[in-house]
Formats: structure tokens, sequence, C-alpha cells
């Protein structure tokens, strides 16, 4: 049976449809602590949302679908103004759209017609939500003999109208190669960062390092990844041996792109790192940086390394660590600031302005920032997939103290640590701070000739 989650899931990734029908469930790993959070909080706006339309829900035993889409079908014809959790079926394809609303217009059951409405908790519309909307109506069609060409999205902070006609043609095409993966087709591994997170990940990933499978690639995307697949281009060898020019020639993709897939493809199949190495600025103090910030963005901890440890932390007053921050900068003589990725600079320049910080200072301390990712991305070939610090720095030799260490835990912590106050809860994050930028430390030394 196809259902509507088969859609939302083949555009972010169509191997996870084919896991899904095609392996045992029980090699699925269960949903990590974020996950869960993320599936928590999702329920809750859900609650939040539909506690506020008035509705009928079809009542049917427990996984008795069949009865479900008749006692849908029985609501639909007596015209309820909201349907919850209405059951669509046709042939082999079945969906449970969060709502069915009822608008002015003709159908099989008279003056009126059902729309399909989801109930999602991301700020803005994803593609893969509306084809999973298309999907319902889709069935509805079936049912009410008639489509509008219209859904809508409950976001979580507005209402979002959708023309799904937009989207036809895409939908039609997915939906045929969905069926093929139903029926057995094994299409789609890509790996990539989001399947960190996959309850798969433990199938997906071992068999792609077996099969030297190119996705493993790193900086190559799914969509080029599709197209070397066109060319026959499978594992690290069909790359390391392919024409630069050839492959350079098919639309989308460089020749600095191609030489690049091709080194990495040869340090992975060696496992020889490529290090070109890098002069640091001459200061007197080298500084390693990371921030840890709340589900809303507030930042409640910034930790640096320049051979200790020091920490700036506040549950609610984020004004005052990032006065106390650039207060001890101002203390220092000559210094460079490290970090691993765009975002910390992204979000002390907003600091910086929402805390009226003299333009001056800011503009010094943000001169001094330097985005170690770049830096690695620019100098070093590694034998790994992925260089996000987690995985270039454990390949370096660092070990992180908590076996369950990752930004998204992070959060998770923090809020254990506000609604119970556990004092371990806020040293595991403390020192999971501490990690990461003595981690940012380890790669920035094996960068340098430092």
């Amino acid at each position: 049976m196809i259902e509507g989650t088969d859609l939302y899931e083949y555009f972010s990734c169509p191997y996870k449809v084919y896991n899904r029908h095609n392996r045992d469930k029980s090699l699925m790993l269960p949903p990590s602590d974020f996950s869960r959070k993320l599936m928590d909080a999702g329920r809750e706006h859900e609650k939040e949302v539909i506690s506020k339309i008035e509705h009928e829900r079809p009542k049917y035993a427990r996984f008795d679908f069949k009865e479900g889409f008749n006692e849908t079908v029985k609501l639909m014809k007596k015209g309820v103004p909201n349907i919850y959790q209405g059951v669509l079926m046709d042939k082999n394809y079945m969906g449970i759209p969060d709502l069915l609303v009822k608008q002015e217009g003709k159908s099989k059951f008279g003056n009126y017609i059902y729309i399909a409405a989801d109930i999602k908790s991301s700020l803005r519309s994803k593609e893969s939500q509306i084809m999973q909307i298309i999907f319902y109506d889709m069935l509805l069609s079936k049912i009410q003999g008639k489509s509008t060409g219209k859904g809508i999205v409950y976001l979580k902070e507005e209402v979002e109208a959708v023309d799904l006609t937009k989207y036809k043609d895409k939908f039609e095409q997915a939906l045929v190669k969905i069926d093929l993966i139903t029926d057995g087709l094994e299409y789609g591994l890509h790996i990539d960062t989001v399947c960190r997170d996959c309850p798969w990940k433990n199938v997906c990933i071992p068999s792609a390092i077996e099969t030297h499978d190119v996705s493993l690639i790193y900086g190559l995307s799914r969509p080029n990844h599709y197209k070397l697949l066109e060319l026959g281009i499978k594992t690290f060898e069909d790359l390391e041996g392919a024409d630069v020019e050839k492959l350079a020639e098919i639309e989308g993709i460089g020749v600095e792109s191609v030489k690049k897939w091709k080194e990495q493809a040869k340090v992975l199949i060696t496992g020889k790192e490529n290090i070109t190495k890098i002069k640091l600025p001459e200061v007197e103090k080298h500084i390693c940086l990371d921030i840890e910030s709340k589900e809303d963005g507030t930042v409640y901890l910034i930790g640096l390394w320049d051979g200790k440890f020091k920490y700036f932390h506040s549950d609610d007053d984020e004004e005052k660590i990032v006065k106390s921050f650039v207060d001890y900068l101002l203390s220092l003589g000559s210094y460079n600031l490290y970090h691993y990725g765009s975002i910390e600079r992204t979000i002390f320049k907003k600091l910086f302005d929402k805390y009226k910080i003299p333009a001056d200072v800011s503009k010094s301390i943000l001169s001094k920032m330097m985005d170690l990712l770049v830096l690695v991305r620019k100098n070093a070939i590694l034998p790994i997939s992925f260089y996000n610090l987690k995985d270039v720095a454990k390949y370096f030799g660092y070990k992180w103290r908590a076996s369950d260490a990752s930004g998204s835990n992070s959060m998770v912590w923090y809020q254990e640590w506000i609604d119970k106050q556990d004092k371990e809860m806020l040293k595991k994050i403390i020192d999971y701070n501490e990690d990461d930028v003595k981690a940012t430390a380890l790669v920035l030394k094996r960068l340098s000739n430092e």
C-alpha cells in the first residue's frame, strides 16, 4: 500500500521509500532523542491547531482502514465542515490527511467540495509537504469526482493556501517512480548529512562503504550523483578513471568540481590524506570558539579555547554573556578567533547589532574571525565522506566525552537542564562545548604548521 508518507519521504530520500517497502522493519533504529523532541513538538502543534477548529473524526477499529474509509465517506456525504484524520483510499493508495476542509463548489456529494490540509510545525511549506497534499487531492478526486487543485498547510505561524497545479507534472513523475520502487526497484541511495538521523542509516551507510558508492564523495550533491549514475559512474574507481572534460560537459557540472571529486575519490581509495599546510597569522593568541543556543536562537553559552577552556554562560541573560565575551576580547592583545562553519559569524554580527556593541569594536572582532571549515575545504582532502567538525576531528583522533554528542542533542540536554535543574546535565553541555572548541583547535593544528 502506497501512502502519503511515501510522497513526503520520496522528495527527501527515495531510498527510504525502497527500504520501507522492501526491507525488514526490525533493521530500523529507534528515533534519536532529538527526533523524538521534534515529533513531540509536531504533535503539540497539531493539537493546538485542531483544538481551535470544530471537527468530526471517523470512528473505526484500530488499523481497520477500510472501515475508516467508509466512515470518512459517510462524513463527506453528510457535509461535515471539517473532518479530522479522515481515511482516503483508491486501489493501492491510501492517505490520512490531517484535515478535510469543506468549501463551496460542486462534487458528487452536492454543492460543496473538500480540499486536503496538513498541519506542520515548520515556518514555511516544503515541496515534500506539498507533494503529500497533492497525493491526498488525487485520492479526493476519485472519491468526490473532482479536484479543486488547491490545498492548505497549517504552518507554525500562518495558514498557507497552495496551488497544487504548479506541482502536478513533478508529482506524476514521482508517483510512477514510487510505484516501481514499491514493486522492488532499488533506486535512490545517496549518502549525505541527513543520513545521520535516519532510522535506516545502519543499512545504507555500511552498504555504501562496502561498494565504494560514489555518493560518499564529499561535495557531490544528489542531483549530480544521479547524473553520474546515468553515465555508469557508480563507484570511487569509476569516478577516478573518468574523463574530466567529458564529465564537465554535463549541465551544472564544471571542470573544477570534477577535478575535486576525482581527487577525493583517489584519497578514499588509497586512504591517504592530502593536506596543504597553511600559515597562521602572527598573533599572541589563537582562540577557538563555539556557541550553544536554545531552539529559539537565544545564545546561552560561549566557549573559548586557547590552551585552556573559558566560557560565558547564562540561561536568561544573553546580553550579559555577549558583553562579557566582548570585554574579555578587549582585554587581550593580538588574537584570532577560529570557528567551524559560518553560523558563529552570522550570529555574532546579529548579537553585536542587537546589544549595540560599538561599531569599531564589532568590526574589529568580526575581522578576526576565521571559518576553519572554509580552510579545510580549500586545503585538505581527507579519506572521509563528511567534513563537519565531528567527522574531521574524529579522523584526526579527537574523542568527545559524550557518546551521543551532537548539536541537536545538546538542545535536548539543555531543555532537561531547564526542566529539572539537573547540574549533571548542565555539566554535560559545558563539557560538550569544551570538546567542540578543543576539537576545533586540533583541526587547526593539523591544518597548520603550528
